[in-house]
């Protein structure tokens, strides 16, 4: 068992390098591009407005310059996206695996009221797990942040409009 999870690891480690090492030439060739763009543009701009401005290699090393900046840019900003989103990635298979698990836990503990004969307790128990389901639903899986002064609207336990008394469940949630 062990060495069958040590030869998944492995072939995921494997993966993943070579999913690195694609995304690495991906991103060179991309900011290589960019560089060679900027380099022909910049040139092709130069040719065309003001043809005898300067030496030409003063101004061919400037654009050079110019376009590795560019590219160094372009290769800044591709990694601070590509890290934003293996965080992203990161952080929904951590919320779908903490989700898989407490809901497998609840599944037991659901079941495990029918051999309660004490109803207050079975109230007590279903209410919770009713609880941590909505949670579950509502906040661990919100696509984006709630606007200022809406986080009140999602409260599980929320007074009524009407009265000061708590309410409980989904349609408290929507009212």
């Amino acid at each position: 068992m062990s060495r069958l999870a040590a030869s998944r690891r492995t072939e995921a480690s494997m993966h993943r390098s070579s999913d690195s090492l694609a995304r690495t030439r991906g991103m060179l060739v991309v900011c290589l591009g960019v560089g060679l763009m900027s380099f022909g543009a910049t040139e092709f701009m130069y040719y065309l407005l003001v043809p005898d401005l300067g030496r030409r290699w003063e101004r061919l090393i400037a654009e050079g310059v110019s376009a590795l900046v560019v590219a160094l840019l372009t290769a800044k900003l591709m990694h601070a996206a590509n890290q934003r989103r293996e965080a992203e990635l990161l952080r929904m298979q951590v919320i779908s695996e903490m989700n898989h698990h407490i809901r497998n836990a609840l599944a037991a503990i659901s079941l495990s009221t029918d051999s309660i004969q004490n109803q207050a307790c079975i109230r007590v128990i279903s209410g919770s797990v009713d609880r941590i389901e909505w949670s579950l639903r509502e906040i661990l899986l919100r696509r984006k942040p709630l606007p200022e002064g809406e986080d009140t609207n999602l409260r599980y336990f929320r007074p009524r409009r009407d009265a000061e008394t708590p309410t409980r469940g989904r349609d408290a949630i929507h009212s």
